[in-house]
């Protein structure tokens, strides 16, 4: 699976963030002293990829995964770079005028996660895409709802479902169709947004995709 770039201001958020010194309050502040949007998006970049092989080894086909395991990703794929990184934010957020989960809720949501959501769908099996795709949706989306860190949510989200994929027997997902705009991005935001229903199908033909471009690029 290809990582993507992010811009670290690409929130809103309801108080003041603390940004690196010398960055305009364009960078978060971080371990690395980086100043520069494009240097920081290289270093989140090169994160991931180290993240994505080095969970692949740590998590094997029979494992359930527990909120802990989340936060162990998202440290592995951030904590070179951030001093939060695997710790629930502590800023409200807001994206396009949508909110997600208060810093206040997200213990209790991520706690609802584990319980409904991470217990019953994982280890992932599936005898064919539409399977696999149908137990990695939920989890997706109610994770991107909660948003539980202050950076690399939507990463982290599809680390998740890469360890998931290859726990089914797949080879990896490909998610490198969905930019940052346009027609793509606008349906992962609103299958996103549908799962408030606890309406997951639009995600899960999302995932279904993203698990073809996998397999044929094998």
């Amino acid at each position: 699976m290809k990582g993507n770039r992010a811009v670290s201001t690409k929130y809103h958020v309801d108080t003041p963030s603390e940004f690196e010194p010398g960055s305009r309050m364009r960078v978060l502040r971080n371990l690395k002293h980086i100043t520069s949007v494009r240097e920081i998006q290289d270093a989140e970049l090169e994160g991931y990829m180290n993240a994505e092989r080095l969970l692949l080894e740590r998590y094997g086909p029979e494992h359930s995964f527990t909120l802990k395991d989340l936060d162990t990703i998202h440290r592995v794929f951030l904590g070179e770079i951030y001093s939060w990184a695997g710790k629930y934010r502590t800023v409200n957020l807001s994206k396009g005028g949508f909110p997600f989960a208060t810093a206040m809720a997200i213990p209790t949501a991520m706690l609802d996660l584990e319980r409904r959501f991470l217990k019953k769908y994982t280890p992932c099996t599936g005898e064919d895409i539409q399977e696999i795709a149908r137990k990695i949706a939920p989890v997706h989306v109610e994770f991107l709802l909660i948003h539980p860190y202050r950076e690399g949510n939507g990463r982290t989200a599809r680390l998740l479902a890469t360890l998931a994929a290859y726990q089914a027997g797949s080879p990896g997902i490909d998610f490198g169709f969905i930019g940052s705009r346009g027609k793509e991005n606008d349906m992962y935001v609103a299958a996103i947004q549908a799962g408030i229903n606890e309406e997951y199908s639009r995600m899960q033909q999302i995932i279904e995709r993203a698990l073809t471009r996998a397999q044929r690029s094998t």
